[in-house]
């Protein structure tokens, strides 16, 4: 049963509108389904299976994707209007009666779509009787969790699909229909009794919510989350969120929960782990093909039955909870008439944001010089959108040459090399000493070409109190993935001047029940200045 903002749409009626929608499908049809609604998905995954059809699962809606994964040969099913492809608009029927046609008669085949390290989307097959597996194996470790469910993560992906439409369906419990955009959305829903299904990439912007938000259980999937995002979902709801481990291919892995800075994942029941000749983690599981090993390109290490994940082994990256090819990206950048070269790398330093390496061609390069760094970099963003979906596209922008190793190749450390010297010219190099939930410690050694010192002053160069204020926001924004409030300065002290090479001590505390930011830099024992930025009312 699914929960809409109108009421809740029982099985009934669901099931008497797979009937209406399988009317418009030929048989053998080959489906592609996409809705932001689950109780159309499920609707529309029982009508292709009344007719033998294949169902796929495409992450967007580009056109360009679309016809990349074929769907221009097939019919699309989703909750949107479409004008460029064969599609059907799905509606739900008005009819309720529970006999209206039945469940799944067979096991059919959905395809699910990640990036792969050629750079083109990967069809991934799953059967129904996969999923229902790894649901039954939910409903064990967590026997209530289930109940009332709601989420900020999609179904179209095999992590929401499971936890959103799988298990509640297979428990007997109740989903939200449409996943949340916001967290407003969900301030007056997490009550106890409820789940709350979401990824780092909202975890990690999670603003104050009222008290009593306090769901049974936290998920989180699709990417590491960070311990300072774990100690602040823990303050805000009262427990530690469950992360598991897991991918497209390989279905669930492993969960932990992050107690502490080095909690290590619990293989799922079932799940058995082994390595390859690369000491990458290799996975023989019931919610994958039973008969091969399949690698997840991450590398690992035992500690008894359990283990630790110590970073990729290849040229996928999880960016904002999903698996990014970083071939596809530069394969698309390629494709722009003013790029020569191109090369993308995840930047752990900022979150595991995504950052481009760009060398412009003699047109580009004017581009550059008539539109700057900031408008071009806006431009190409926008250009990419046709082909990539949103965690694709880069967020960080470097323009000049690639740079190679004496061999003449591309290096991770090189590329993020590029990244941390402007960021050392922003940022400072820094050391953080502590995280905490809303407390964070951090060395900053003032580097001599910070772009802070050019103009204060050529002769003797000083560090002037706005920088320090900006400096503060972008490590706050840079430690914790939000924006730090951005308004008023309030009990501003200067006390002693900061220099090039001056070693700092920087300080921040979060007030997110009043949106304020506190700052401190400490010189030798001695602090130098101090304020708070408030957010206006």
């Amino acid at each position: 049963m699914f929960l809409a903002a109108d009421g809740e749409i029982e099985a009934g009626r669901i099931r008497a509108s797979a009937t209406a929608i399988a009317a418009q499908i030929k048989e053998g049809d080959n489906i592609y389904l996409f809705t932001e609604s689950a109780s159309l998905f499920v609707a529309g995954l029982l009508a292709a299976t009344q007719k033998n059809s294949p169902v796929s699962c495409p992450a967007h809606l580009q056109p360009s994707y679309l016809r990349e994964i074929g769907a221009g040969d097939g019919v699309v099913l989703t909750d949107r209007q479409l004008y460029h492809m064969r599609s059907i608009h799905l509606t739900l029927s008005e009819k309720r009666e529970a006999d209206a046609g039945d469940g799944l008669s067979v096991d059919p085949d959905i395809f699910f779509y990640t990036s792969g390290v050629t750079g083109k989307p990967k069809a991934v097959r799953k059967s129904i009787r996969q999923l229902d597996a790894e649901a039954g194996v939910l409903a064990t470790l967590w026997p209530r969790g289930a109940r009332r469910v709601f989420g900020t993560v999609s179904h179209q992906h095999i992590y929401g699909m499971l936890f959103r439409i799988f298990w509640p369906v297979l428990a007997g419990g109740t989903s939200a229909d449409l996943r949340a955009d916001y967290w407003e959305q969900l301030a007056d829903k997490l009550s106890p009794g409820t789940t709350l299904v979401s990824s780092p990439a909202h975890l990690t912007r999670l603003p104050p919510m009222p008290a009593g938000t306090k769901p049974d259980l936290i998920f989180s999937s699709g990417a590491i989350l960070s311990y300072s995002a774990a100690l602040s979902a823990r303050k805000q709801f009262g427990s530690f969120p469950v992360e598991v481990l897991g991918s497209t291919e390989t279905g669930g892995i492993a969960w932990r929960r992050q107690e502490n800075v080095d909690s290590l994942w619990n293989p799922l029941p079932g799940v058995e782990i082994e390595a390859n000749g690369d000491e990458q983690l290799c996975v023989h599981s019931p919610f994958a093909d039973p008969q091969n090993l399949v690698s997840t390109g991450d590398l690992f290490e035992r500690e008894g039955t359990k283990f630790r994940l110590k970073g990729r082994g290849d040229r996928v990256a999880k960016i904002d909870g999903k698996r990014v090819s970083l071939v596809r990206v530069e394969n698309a950048l390629l494709a722009l008439p003013i790029i020569e070269a191109a090369a993308a790398v995840d930047l752990p330093e900022r979150n595991g944001a995504l950052g481009a390496l760009v060398q412009l061609n003699a047109e580009g390069q004017a581009v550059l010089v008539e539109r700057g760094a900031f408008r071009l970099s806006r431009d190409l963003r926008h250009a990419l959108a046709e082909r990539l979906e949103p965690a694709e596209r880069p967020k960080h922008w470097h323009f000049g040459s690639i740079p190679l190793d004496r061999q003449g190749k591309q290096t991770q450390s090189l590329l993020r090399a590029a990244f941390d010297r402007a960021r050392q010219q922003t940022l400072g190099r820094g050391r953080v000493q502590n995280i905490q939930a809303d407390s964070a410690a951090i060395i900053v050694e003032l580097m001599p070409d910070m772009i802070w010192f050019q103009g204060h002053f050529p002769a003797q160069p000083i560090l002037a109190g706005i920088a320090q204020v900006h400096m503060a926001a972008l490590w706050a924004e840079q430690i914790w993935g939000r924006k730090a409030p951005d308004g008023n300065l309030s009990h501003l002290k200067f006390r002693r001047l900061l220099r090039p090479g001056d070693i700092v001590q920087l300080k921040l505390v979060r007030l997110p029940e009043k949106q304020r930011l506190r700052f401190s830099y400490t010189l030798n024992e001695v602090i130098a200045s101090e304020g708070t930025i408030e957010e206006v009312a």
